[in-house]
């Protein structure tokens, strides 16, 4: 019974790990349009930012971890804690088999839009090499593109390659 439990306590840490291995884009889903991000996971805790809701499509952070009724997020260069409650995600890697896109830097770079002037030079985020950043995409250029129905983030290809 003790083994039985172990192995059940390593599948659930891996599959935390893995979890944190997928590029997962988070936005609020409150009424108010946005859910506060705190230095800890408690209501009493400061606030350092806010997550807001969807911009063009797209969610305004990403997700780090979960830890019961909360979330770690990152906005911009700030990580902090959102109630899991107003947090919605928007994921690109389903695990279906396809070929998928896998980050190859030790910080890999993602870009958003720049609906000032059209370049795709807005810093998004970063992730950790290894992450797995969709398995659909397309190409464009210089650059691979997880696309919404309104929105777009760019990696370039040479910080990212596709598994089979």
């Amino acid at each position: 019974m003790k083994r039985f439990f172990s192995i059940i306590a390593a599948l659930m840490v891996g599959c935390a790990i893995w979890a944190q291995d997928v590029l997962t884009v988070v936005y609020a889903t409150s009424d108010d349009g946005f859910v506060n991000v705190r230095k800890n996971p408690s209501m009493k805790a400061p606030v350092l930012t806010k997550l807001y809701m969807f911009s063009h499509g797209l969610g305004q952070g990403v997700l780090r971890g979960k830890s019961g009724n909360w979330c770690k997020v990152s906005v911009g260069k700030t990580t902090g804690w959102a109630y899991r409650k107003y947090v919605g995600e928007q994921t690109w890697y389903e695990g279906n088999g396809q070929p998928k896109l896998v980050a190859t830097k030790a910080s890999t770079p993602i870009y958003t839009d720049n609906y000032k002037d059209g370049g795709n030079d807005v810093l998004f985020t970063t992730v950790s090499k290894g992450t797995i950043l969709a398995d659909t995409f397309r190409e464009d250029g210089q650059y691979y593109v997880l696309a919404t129905a309104h929105d777009n983030l760019y990696i370039k290809k040479t910080d990212a390659k596709i598994v089979p």
